[in-house]
């Protein structure tokens, strides 16, 4: 890392450290242990369709030093973030070490990998040419890892390039302190992953992806940061604006096998190049939680804990390149709601709101635990990142959802654990071979042309050694994790986005509805899929005798989205699920109190669900849930 300047080394350091140890990762034995590659060295050309690299530009001009030097405001340059991407070619050299138990040490050359033309864009207008595209090891310095060859999993990978393109010129050439870094996977809040595949021939199949973040802070060395405008001359020296906390993001993907899937013509989803779409959750199928897995007597077993969510993504897609488009997800709660939800103060400031999840029970065989609080936060400095192969409609490779999960269990859990877990997030994936993960990621076209979002991703780790608190939540009373503990994350989301016009007015009713916490509960709604109408109607009523029972009647619609649920037979313009959100009174209330209520309740025969929030100021605890009831599915759906 010479060539890195002193400035962004600063700026690297300065990155919130991560508490205690990286977690272990946990990888399933394969049917069959991989074979090396006679002479142990293998020398393959990479496939063009699966191989690509770039980056995902923040550019902002932060002015508060409290948002520096991580670029944490949320003043965009130009409507988005920066997307560039080109697909690579070229060849790569293997060479593996005699394995020790198993365990073979590796080392990964590259060939000079060259690209395709491209363009940086952003959603706000914003275009400048990327040339010369290429990727090369870093000087004296090659990738590597330990591959398990019974388990296929690897482990401690550093994998060192260089990117050269004309946009990395013109963003050196208007920060001329700043100096051409060498890129290491994971790097700092990044992620690296590795697999490998038994070919027919002998040789194995090589997959890599990484992503990494790359701050550049308030100024180099002095001078502030800016950012290239695309007003170049022939030597790519442009104009400038300032850009203070901007930060990079940049992605690799290496595989030397075709990419999988069967053709979706002529049934292929909308994806708009260099656009931002927002996604409707479709909560009888969207959940996240843990299968805990915790080796501890006491428990008597597994306790699998799931919450469904509701809330919103917010994808871009930036501009095109070969045959897919990259894209980024943010998660966002309801539309309108002007609270955050609540979400673990370890993390610092920068974790924005995301989606939220209901209360439930976390039911082992001999104890049962509520959890309360509970919320999906996105990563916000390893931003997930994609390409969607138009072909297919499928994400090329793994998909990794960095993200956190918040409830009332895990602030305990990390308390007493006294700083030892790590607060890196969860690396979430959708792999590719379902030998080890039968997960998916990909975009389809459903009922009336809506567009899909579909994924089902997984992350397992070790939790030996570690306590679990107790029901009571008293340290004294906590339990030892045994040596085979582990976490089993998973992580599910389904979202709609309609195409076609709205033109439908939802109504429904049902009473005496039992909760999955076992609440009763009654509703009618009535409301334009349009927005537009003044009439409309919503009233929720909770029978709990506690603080979460009451009736919650809105007043004014905030936000109305109508969708249609997969498999739907509904007619275009008419829909099978209603998503609304607005304000309203409490019943409890006196004086009468403002309150944010959001609902979704899907209609379809196999897809039955009812998902309601109410909402109000933090209490002592923290809690900005006033009211959660939902229908959860007995069995996990998959999305």
């Amino acid at each position: 890392m010479k060539s890195v300047s002193r400035c962004l080394l600063a700026v690297l350091a300065a990155v919130p450290a991560v508490l205690g140890q990286d977690p272990i990762l946990i990888f399933r034995p394969l049917p069959q242990p991989l074979r090396l590659p006679p002479g142990l060295v293998q020398t393959l050309k990479i496939n063009k369709a699966a191989s690509y690299f770039g980056d995902t530009l923040r550019a902002v001009d932060c002015d508060n030093d409290i948002d520096l030097p991580f670029g944490l405001c949320s003043n965009f340059l130009f409507g988005g973030h920066a997307m560039t991407s080109s697909h690579l070619e070229g060849e790569i050299r293997i060479r593996f070490y005699p394995p020790v138990r198993n365990v073979a040490h590796f080392e990964v050359q590259h060939f000079a990998l060259t690209g395709d033309d491209g363009v940086l864009q952003t959603p706000g207008g914003y275009t400048l040419p990327v040339l010369g595209n290429t990727v090369t090891d870093g000087p004296d310095l090659l990738s590597e890892g330990d591959l398990d060859l019974t388990t296929g999993g690897v482990t401690n990978i550093k994998y060192r390039v260089l990117f050269s393109n004309t946009a990395l010129l013109a963003l050196g050439g208007v920060n001329p302190k700043l100096e051409r870094p060498v890129i290491e996977f994971p790097g700092i809040r990044g992620r690296a992953w590795i697999r490998f595949e038994q070919r027919a021939d002998g040789l194995l199949d090589y997959h890599f992806s990484g992503t990494t973040f790359l701050p550049l802070g308030k100024d180099s060395q002095g001078d502030i940061v800016r950012w290239p405008m695309p007003n170049c001359d022939p030597a790519f020296r442009c104009a400038s604006v300032p850009a203070r906390g901007t930060s990079l993001h940049p992605h690799l993907a290496i595989s030397t096998k075709e990419p999988a899937g069967e053709p979706c013509f002529p049934n292929c989803p909308d994806i708009p190049p260099n656009s931002i779409q927002e996604f409707t959750v479709f909560g009888h199928s969207s959940s996240f939680g843990d299968d805990f897995e915790l080796d501890i007597p006491q428990l008597g077993g597994l306790g699998p804990g799931r919450s469904h969510i509701q809330g919103r993504l917010m994808i871009q897609f930036g501009p095109r390149s070969g045959g897919s488009i990259p894209f980024i997800i943010r998660s966002l709660p309801a539309a309108g709601l002007i609270q955050d939800p609540p979400v673990n103060a370890v993390f610092g400031r920068g974790f924005g709101p995301g989606l939220l999840g209901h209360e439930e029970f976390l039911r082992f065989p001999l104890l049962t635990y509520k959890l309360e609080r509970v919320v999906f936060v996105d990563e916000p400095f390893a931003i997930n990142h994609g390409h969607v192969d138009l072909r297919t409609g499928r994400v090329l490779g793994e998909y990794f959802y960095p993200s956190f999960y918040g409830q009332s269990l895990a602030e305990v859990l990390f308390a007493q654990n006294d700083g030892r877990i790590s607060t890196l997030p969860f690396d979430v994936v959708a792999k590719e071979n379902p030998v080890s993960n039968p997960g998916y990621a990909f975009f389809e076209r459903g009922t009336n042309g809506q567009t899909v979002f579909r994924l089902s991703a997984e992350h397992t780790r070790s939790f030996a050694g570690f306590r679990f608190p107790s029901p009571d939540h008293v340290k004294a009373n906590s339990f030892l994790a045994g040596p085979k503990g582990g976490l089993n994350l998973f992580l599910r989301l389904q979202a709609m986005r309609t195409q076609d016009a709205p033109r439908a007015v939802k109504s429904g009713s049902a009473a005496n509805v039992l909760t999955s916490v076992g609440d009763r509960i009654s509703y009618n709604y009535s409301v334009p899929c349009d927005g537009k109408s003044a009439r409309h109607s919503f009233e929720y009523t909770n029978t709990n005798t506690g603080p979460s029972g009451g009736t919650f009647k809105m007043l004014r619609l905030a936000n109305v989205t109508c969708t249609n649920s997969r498999g739907s037979n509904a007619a275009p313009g008419d829909y099978d699920t209603v998503t609304m959100s607005g304000f309203g009174t409490w019943s409890k209330d006196s004086p009468a109190t403002p309150r944010f209520g959001t609902f979704q309740v899907s209609t379809s025969p196999a897809y039955p669900y009812v998902s309601i929030f109410v909402f109000q100021n933090p209490d002592q605890n923290g809690n900005v849930v006033l009211s959660s009831a939902n229908t959860k599915p007995v069995e996990r759906p998959l999305p």
